[in-house]
């Protein structure tokens, strides 16, 4: 009977066994988280964090579980690197490049940057497994919150740019923005109201939902009270 000589992704053999393949080229590396980062993103959204395993990411992802671990210690470090990943991917990281510009003009560019990535289909079924999970899990959410937090970061330093205001008050209007233009759309599509993506009506609300920011946030006196 022929042994088998079938590999992993990770390059060992079929039973767990390391295999003398020597060290993989950086692009085979790559290739590997990604394949492992893909797996355990799919394994997340089906069983949910509660229901997913470390074992069931590696076995989906082609993978040992040691391979697993020493790309994530734990299933919650596993976790949020599947949430920057996704954010990166879905042009979160652009929110601090717009463009100089008129005001209106740059938070726009802002909006739809944050539809793009919040309305992608992955991250309403990583929305609502949060929320599923948010009474077994109650530090899950926050546990992946740095990605919201560069965003109003980033939407903070364009407001800052609109003369002077306390830090505290623009960092205020920076998570209001991000809640008014996308908070809406992402609860719609996470509930089934509207369909994943950016349609022309979500679009078009969002553009509205900047105009009604803007026309709040100029007669903000610049001189208000501390909010903190």
């Amino acid at each position: 009977m022929a042994a088998d000589t079938s590999q992993r992704a990770d390059g060992s053999g079929s039973d767990g066994s390391a295999r003398p393949t020597g060290r993989p080229s950086r692009e085979a590396a790559e290739q590997i988280e990604a394949t492992m980062l893909d797996a355990a993103l799919a394994t997340f959204i089906e069983a949910g964090f509660q229901g997913a395993s470390m074992e069931a990411i590696a076995r989906r992802a082609g993978v040992t579980k040691r391979t697993l671990y020493r790309r994530a210690r734990t299933k919650s470090d596993l976790f949020v690197e599947v949430v920057e990943r996704l954010a990166r991917q879905s042009g979160m990281p652009n929110l601090a490049r717009v463009e100089a510009g008129p005001l209106e003009q740059r938070l726009q560019a802002a909006g739809e940057i944050l539809l793009g990535w919040l309305l992608n289909p992955h991250a309403i079924a990583l929305y609502r497994m949060i929320v599923a999970e948010a009474a077994r899990q109650p530090g899950l959410a926050l546990s992946v919150d740095g990605p919201f937090q560069r965003a109003s970061t980033a939407i903070a330093a364009i407001l800052a740019e609109d003369g002077a205001r306390p830090a505290e008050t623009v960092r205020l209007g920076a998570d209001m923005f991000v809640r008014l233009v996308a908070g809406e759309a992402l609860d719609r599509a996470a509930q089934g109201i509207e369909p994943a993506g950016v349609s022309d009506r979500t679009h078009a609300r969002a553009m509205a939902a900047i105009a009604f920011f803007l026309a709040g946030w100029r007669s903000w006196p610049a001189s208000a009270p501390s909010l903190s």
